[in-house]
């Protein structure tokens, strides 16, 4: 490190976090000097990990959207997607009227819209080249081969024209960054603040994801669940029938094909529920990416415990110990969104011990949505 700069070429010096430093004098977040810089470039790396999972989440929930609303009734077509922007928390910055291309339009090119792909893609690319020194030339290679593809290309004609094509690269191209990372990044702190951006973002996702669909499809099943009550019928959610729209929530969480090989034939609801919040196995299961993520603090704190951890702790641990009966019991709802703001106040802390501040509104703003 020269004049509190980090040389380039050369891996993050020292333990990013609050607390004893490592052997040899490394300087720590919270020392003097070049802490602050430490700093920035872990929040930039913790950022980039965000966006590029955003990215990736959105072109698969609109690709899914769209493909469902070929084969839904013309009275369900606007209400699939003002679910999706209820999903993505961008319901109330669309204020417009439904109509789907409109929706895509905002969804990935809008400039005014900062939950946008080609927005999320541009800020991904941003925060990666602020910190090339700490990331492998074949990552940024691959994140702004992702900028220019989507720059490259008429966007506004494709969505009019095959918009399959563009989420499937949208899609190929995230994936294809999370491999690339995986394969030519050490396991230093720079890996892990991605790391852990990424399955906060992800978690956070999956939990809207269930609970907005599952508020819709309750409320459309309300006379079959009464009507099961009153024959002593079991009902474990919202009523079976609805076949097609668990396949699109298990789609919108690339787990279509992981569901049916565990349930086979099988779409009770309760059972999606269930392998979306509680399957340790399934890599975006809300359980599984708290766990993730909780390595990796663990990791980047050496396993002490701070604010941080102890909230991660607690949201990992509100899942590792219940059943899908007992959620439905106490109300699927009002715990996913305790879990939501589980989430929200981890990424409150790690601003706060990391970073050394809380994130602005509109930064919070971005990260909810």
């Amino acid at each position: 490190m020269v004049g509190g700069q980090l040389l380039p070429g050369r891996r993050l010096q020292g333990h990013l976090g609050v607390g004893r430093g490592r052997r040899g004098g490394c300087r720590r977040l919270d020392e003097g000097g070049g802490g602050g810089v430490l700093a920035r470039l872990a929040e930039n790396l913790f950022w980039a990990g965000r966006y590029i999972e955003r990215a990736e989440d959105t072109a698969r929930m609109v690709d899914v959207t769209y493909h469902t609303q070929l084969e839904s009734p013309y009275g369900e077509v606007a209400l699939a997607w003002q679910q999706l922007l209820e999903v993505l928390h961008l319901d109330a910055a669309y204020g417009a009227p439904i109509e789907p291309l409109s929706v895509m339009r905002f969804l990935v090119l809008d400039p005014h819209n900062p939950g946008s792909i080609t927005a999320s893609v541009a800020r991904a690319r941003e925060n990666t080249r602020s910190v090339r020194e700490l990331v492998s030339s074949e990552l940024w290679e691959a994140v702004n081969e992702l900028h220019l593809a989507l720059g490259a290309r008429d966007l506004a004609r494709e969505l009019e024209e095959q918009p399959y094509e563009l989420f499937r690269t949208v899609s190929r191209m995230s994936m294809t960054i999370y491999g690339v990372a995986s394969e030519t990044m050490p396991r230093d702190e720079g890996w892990r603040f991605m790391a852990l951006g990424r399955m906060l973002e992800r978690a956070e996702m999956t939990c809207r994801l269930i609970d907005v669909r599952y508020a819709q499809l309750e409320a459309m099943s309300g006379p079959s669940q009464r009507l099961a009550a009153a024959t002593g019928e079991a009902a474990r959610g919202p009523d079976r029938t609805d076949f097609h729209h668990w396949i699109a929530v298990l789609k919108s969480a690339s787990a279509f094909e992981s569901y049916r090989r565990r349930y086979r034939s099988s779409m009770d609801p309760a059972d999606v529920v269930e392998f979306l919040l509680l399957e340790p196995d399934l890599p975006r299961s809300v359980l599984f990416c708290l766990g993730a993520a909780r390595h990796q603090l663990d990791t980047l704190r050496d396993g002490r415990s701070s604010r941080a951890a102890r909230r991660l702790g607690r949201a990992a641990a509100s899942l590792e110990f219940r059943d899908v009966a007992e959620l439905f019991d106490v109300g699927l709802p009002s715990f996913l969104e305790g879990v939501q703001q589980e989430i929200a106040e981890v990424a409150e802390s790690i601003a706060d011990e990391f970073f050394h501040h809380q994130p602005s509104g509109a930064l919070h703003a971005i990260a909810a949505g």
